[in-house]
């Protein structure tokens, strides 16, 4: 559940935020990352990458947000006081959503797709993603890493005798938005059929 991912993704994301560069000059200052809990049963928190050469170089992580109206709320009040891209006085300071509980529209619903379509998924580029899943037997990986295309990896099994004989994932399509389930299923089907 989100609490057991939250268990390895908060000291994942508390190792990663030091590492982006927003500065070169630290003036020899280690940079101080802080988190903030936000709701204890979901997994969620909010981690803030202090730089020592000033608050324009800082750097905030939203973690796990889902569909719930109370995300949205955050991420316009996170934008609104640390980085609002549609105000020219405001500094554009590094805004990260990790591990989000959504992949489309259709995850909030039929009353919150378009809103959370306009402040959200038509504002946030995917950077980094993979999704697993089985269809028609396989095991399939959809990957997304910035700043290359979505690649559809199956793993492929060897023989026909029965036996397990796993083969490495291979690289079957790529695409430049994430396909939809029904691209996926054509896509390995006319690889199965091969």
């Amino acid at each position: 559940g989100p609490m057991e991912t939250y268990r390895y993704l908060s000291p994942m994301v508390n190792n990663l935020l030091p590492r982006i560069r927003t500065a070169n000059n630290t003036a020899g200052l280690n940079i101080k990352v802080s988190e903030q809990i936000l709701l204890d049963f979901d997994g969620s928190s909010l981690q803030t990458s202090e730089h020592p050469a000033g608050a324009l170089y800082d750097i905030q992580a939203l973690l796990q947000p889902n569909t719930d109206g109370y995300y949205i709320k955050t991420i316009q009040a996170i934008e609104e006081q640390f980085c609002n891209t549609k105000k020219a006085d405001k500094p554009n300071r590094l805004f990260l959503l990790v591990n989000p509980a959504w992949k489309d529209k259709s995850s909030f619903g039929i009353f919150g797709a378009q809103k959370a379509q306009e402040l959200i998924l038509d504002r946030y580029e995917t950077t980094y993603a993979l999704d697993q899943f089985i269809v028609r037997g396989r095991q399939i990986s959809l990957l997304k890493c910035w700043s290359s295309d979505w690649g559809l990896y199956a793993t492929m099994n060897n023989g026909g005798d029965g036996k397990d004989k796993t083969m490495p994932a291979e690289l079957i399509a790529s695409y430049a938005t994430r396909p939809e389930y029904k691209v996926i299923d054509a896509a390995l089907k006319g690889v199965v059929s091969k």
